[in-house]
């Protein structure tokens, strides 16, 4: 039996589903869907090995012609055997992108868990530059495996990096463990555990398939890998090699609804040892308020207050404001935020937990010029570490305007933002995120 684990990225939003999600709504650009079906060929490093860079030629055909490199970015306990193994009898499967993972070991004597971490990157094939994608969708199908005894199994698992404005939710039907969030090489993940029920063949079923959703970006980061406990089973020798596929597509609910709020932002300024955090909706349903919840560990959260209504914008959408200036923050290096939405009936989701580095504590300061501007800003700061770093352009109502991510080292940095004329004249933040965590914020005026 071969086994499918697939990842699916539509606008930032993370979900497992209980719904069909294979249908396009009519008038959709079919070849503007990025596409695995070529033979990938190897540019860089070695076959199979961590660093190993595979080249797939004309993954997108429109609006223009775009190439995918994929990079084996970090290998845990875990090898690939197989960059991408083709199902050349099922177009649809042959435009997944399919990995053959396993365990290092070749006999599991103990708890263990392995994942390969990979990185895609689209790029423009005339310019070689990378290239965004709107509403990049991202399918993860047949998160599944099996029991070993009574008390353990071997499963699947999958993580997708957060990135501003990922909501998350678990559908209640879903088979897949939301196993939380946490931090590792530089990112925030979402983790999802997959169930210890075999699903026949390569299953595209709903109860064991988690979907992402982006906006726009040229760049997607996600793992995919095993997780083994002995349990009462023993030992599990020469564990199956399992198919691994990540597919890129349409994401809609058969028998589900709309998520009662979808979020278009959630950011936070730091001021001294305050926080205010800042989040628009762009439509609400059966909604009744907001509590915000602060964690100094990223495990264990309280709830800090309420937020009963906030200001309209235009149409249906809203922005909302929570100023955090409680002492405990004194004492802080990093705080940790996320968004209870409660629905009228009591139900409660989640939003993205949003890391926010208090700048008293983080040794950082950005330096914003020409201030004012009229087209081009320079953010000039020093790092303590490798990593990477994100300029947003926050607007008054906390929308962000714009957004860059760079790779940066250690040491001294110059970021260049470019084509903000069409910017209106007025105030607005450049905001500094390092390695997932807000480090500060610049007031700067647009002439």
């Amino acid at each position: 039996m071969r086994l499918i684990f697939t990842l699916a990225l539509t606008s930032l939003s993370i979900l497992s589903t209980s719904a069909q999600i294979e249908t396009c709504p009519p008038g959709t650009d079919l070849n503007a869907i990025p596409k695995f079906a070529g033979t990938p060929s190897l540019v860089s490093g070695n076959a199979l090995q961590q660093g190993a860079v595979y080249r797939y030629n004309n993954v997108v055909t429109s609006p223009f012609n775009m190439y995918a490199l994929v990079k084996i970015e970090n290998v845990d306990k875990a090898k690939v055997i197989n960059i991408d193994e083709r199902d050349l009898n099922d177009t649809d499967k042959d435009n997944r992108f399919q990995p053959q993972i396993v365990p290092d070991n070749s006999t599991l004597s103990s708890d263990r868990r392995g994942l390969i971490t990979f990185s895609m990157t689209f790029y423009n094939s005339v310019t070689n530059l990378p290239a965004s994608i709107a509403g990049l969708r991202f399918t993860h199908y047949d998160m599944d495996g099996f029991t070993n005894g009574s008390t353990g199994w071997y499963r699947e698992m999958g993580c997708v990096t957060l990135t501003s404005g990922i909501i998350t939710s678990t559908n209640p039907v879903s088979q897949l463990v939301n196993a939380g969030d946490y931090t590792a090489n530089g990112y925030l993940w979402k983790q999802y555990m997959g169930s210890t029920t075999e699903h026949n063949g390569v299953s595209s079923d709903p109860e064991v398939a988690m979907v992402a959703e982006y906006l726009a970006t040229s760049a997607v980061i996600f793992r995919m890998g095993y997780d083994f406990k002995k349990g009462n089973g023993g030992n599990l020798s020469s564990p199956a090699s399992r198919q691994y596929a990540a597919k890129f597509g349409c994401f809609t609910f058969a028998n589900g609804g709309p998520m009662p709020v979808t979020y278009t932002s959630f950011d936070a300024v730091v001021n001294d040892k305050s926080v205010l955090l800042k989040w628009n909706t762009a439509q609400e349903m059966n909604h009744s308020y907001f509590e915000v919840e602060r964690s100094f560990d990223m495990a264990h959260f309280s709830t800090m207050g309420i937020v009963l209504d906030g200001f309209a914008l235009n149409g249906t959408a809203k922005s909302y404001q929570f100023k955090d200036n409680s002492a405990e923050l004194k004492a802080q290096n990093l705080v940790y935020y996320r968004l209870k939405q409660i629905d009228v009936d009591g139900k409660a989701t989640y939003s993205k937990v949003l890391a926010v580095r208090l700048q008293s504590k983080a040794g950082v300061a950005m330096q914003v010029s020409p201030n004012p501007f009229t087209e081009n800003l320079s953010m000039r700061f020093s790092a303590t570490e490798n990593g990477t770093a994100q300029i947003r352009i926050i607007n008054s109502y906390g929308q962000t305007l714009l957004s860059k991510q760079s790779s940066i080292t250690k040491g001294f940095n110059n970021l260049q933002v470019e084509g903000l004329s069409q910017l209106a004249p007025g105030m607005y933040i450049a905001q500094l995120v390092m390695n997932g965590a807000v480090v500060d914020n610049q007031r700067v005026i647009k002439n």
